[in-house]
């Protein structure tokens, strides 16, 4: 099955790609990371607010302090002590109830902004055919990249775009596509392309290959550090923790 279609989380795509091209020119990537940071975080925060009754969820605080007081200042036997710690467990978990709705509607903006990122920022496409590694599912194929200055087989030219070829045994073409995009994996079509889908579309059906690995180089967003410190994952999640954080003391959410 070969057809480009879009995932539900990816539904958000064209006009974050459009809004973080436009920042591109004057904000390098680091930069823009931030501010996506930033955006998710008070998109999120801002519906959370929205969503969960913050009234309550104070009263239901003040019950479990004035719970937990009343067990610490408790010098009783462990026995008399039980209504005190069902009081306290019951505040609890009613704290829990009342905000795991809420708090699961506000996080879905931010599940169609990170399959987003994760194509935007995640990796690069090759330079050079030896820089990438290729593993089929089953073995036995033989997976290259092919520049489109080296016309690929089928005489089908795409100007500065790579080619992944894929021959059995014999020495057949059994896949060629282009990669016009910086994903790791084609595969046939799964369930959860219903929700993100694979920009390079999909394997036929019949086809005798299951799955191509493409090992593509990640991004890296900044010059210094570790890898896990360059990759837009801990600019992006270190922002928007912080950014969370800073809005619910801020704006004294429960």
């Amino acid at each position: 099955m070969d057809h480009l279609t879009l995932g539900l989380f990816d539904l958000a795509g064209p006009v974050l790609t459009w809004l973080d091209q436009s920042l591109a020119a004057a904000v390098p990537a680091a930069g823009r990371l931030v501010l996506w940071g930033l955006v998710a975080a008070a998109f999120s925060m801002a519906l959370y607010a929205a969503l969960s009754p913050q009234q309550r969820l104070r009263r239901i605080r003040e019950q479990a302090v004035e719970a937990r007081r009343a067990l610490d200042s408790y010098e009783g036997s462990f026995a008399d002590a039980r209504p005190l710690l069902a009081a306290m467990f019951s505040t609890s978990m009613k704290q829990l109830a009342v905000v795991f709705g809420p708090a699961v509607l506000a996080s879905l903006p931010l599940l169609f902004m990170l399959a987003w990122l994760h194509g935007a920022f995640g990796y690069v496409l090759p330079e050079r055919e030896a820089t990438v590694d290729l593993r089929t599912l089953p073995e036995g194929y033989e997976a290259t990249v092919r520049q489109s200055e080296a016309a690929p087989l089928s005489g089908r030219e795409v100007a500065e775009t790579p080619f992944l070829v894929v021959r059995d045994g014999r020495g057949r073409v059994v896949e060629e596509r282009a990669l016009n995009a910086p994903v790791t994996s084609l595969h046939k079509e799964q369930w959860w392309n219903l929700l993100i889908a694979n920009p390079l579309g999909y394997l036929a059906e019949d086809s005798p290959l299951e799955w191509v690995e493409i090992d593509l180089p990640r991004q890296e967003v900044l010059p210094f550090g570790p890898w896990w410190l360059r990759t837009w994952e801990f600019v992006f999640f270190t922002t928007l923790v912080a950014a969370s954080l800073a809005i619910k003391l801020l704006f004294r959410l429960v």
